[in-house]
């Protein structure tokens, strides 16, 4: 009877890393409460490594227990929740789906999915003196300091800095390093009997070169009223919900600001806004 018990669990071992191999691919099925899911470096600290968006495929190294090993096409590895990956293996004879709607791809430039200019709205004429700052131009944010589920409390500041410098017309309008502040929308302790914690907050507004403030939401497309306060929200684990400090989101300019280039201009280039000192003159001798 032993020597059976040994034979399957062999067979057992045998089969299962060979079916997880056979479903090599999957795509992101992101929850209905939000766009992304969160890519985790640990399965037990559940630290945030960075998000992926909705219909981004990844590579699937292995299964363990409730999470699947992944690669990304960035060559980034970690864990995400079995029920936030789709294996494209799942319906034989079919095509991997598509996502529902269209999204940047996670290679990051100044903007991920600039617009043709025979497809943008018709509006009035800007005078000379002005530019636009685009509706859903993203900001690529990294966070200032590490927030847990365990001490997090609902409206605490949520500090984060841009990565990357945003350029419009040729003039640094949003520079690297600028503040973008969020609040915490929900917290949670873990309970026991398996409840885990909860973590989200909203990104709400970042800060520009001439020190005013554009709105921003955490999503690509705007929900309509309130848009900027979708929340960033991580999947139940069980476990405390981290954010580690560095960890990096993306979030999108909230509606179309107007913007005097005399501000950005002047900041360029700072010696042409006043004339060089003289040099103090000399008391006449008689």
């Amino acid at each position: 009877m032993i020597s059976i018990t040994k034979y399957v669990g062999i067979v057992f071992c045998v089969l299962l890393p060979a079916s997880v191999k056979a479903q090599s691919a999957g795509q992101v099925e992101c929850p209905r409460s939000g766009d992304y899911v969160y890519l985790y470096s640990s399965m037990t600290t559940l630290d945030v490594r960075t998000t992926l968006q909705c219909g981004e495929q990844l590579q699937i190294t292995g299964r363990y227990d409730r999470y699947f090993g992944v690669r990304t096409a960035k060559g980034e590895i970690g864990y995400v929740p079995v029920e936030s990956l789709l294996l494209l293996k799942d319906k034989p004879g079919t095509k991997a789906p598509q996502p529902k709607t269209l999204r940047p791809s996670r290679k990051r430039t100044p903007y991920d999915a600039p617009v043709k200019p025979s497809e943008v709205a018709p509006s009035a004429p800007l005078s000379p003196a002005e530019f636009t700052l685009r509706n859903g131009t993203p900001i690529h944010l990294k966070l200032g300091k590490t927030i847990s589920s365990a001490t997090a409390h609902v409206g605490e500041v949520v500090d984060l800095r841009v990565v990357e410098e945003v350029i419009v017309d040729g003039l640094s309008v949003i520079p690297s390093g600028a503040a973008a502040i969020g609040l915490v929308t929900d917290a949670e302790p873990k309970k026991r009997m398996g409840h885990g914690g909860k973590l989200a907050f909203s990104i709400n507004f970042v800060r520009l070169k001439d020190d005013e403030k554009a709105a921003v939401r955490s999503f690509q497309e705007s929900t309509g009223a309130n848009s900027s306060a979708g929340a960033l929200l991580p999947l139940s684990s069980g476990k405390e919900v981290v954010f580690t400090e560095g960890a990096e989101f993306t979030a999108y300019v909230d509606g179309d600001m107007q913007l005097k280039k005399e501000a950005f201009q002047a900041q360029k280039d700072p010696s042409s806004a006043a004339p060089a000192p003289r040099a103090p003159s000399q008391p006449h001798r008689r």
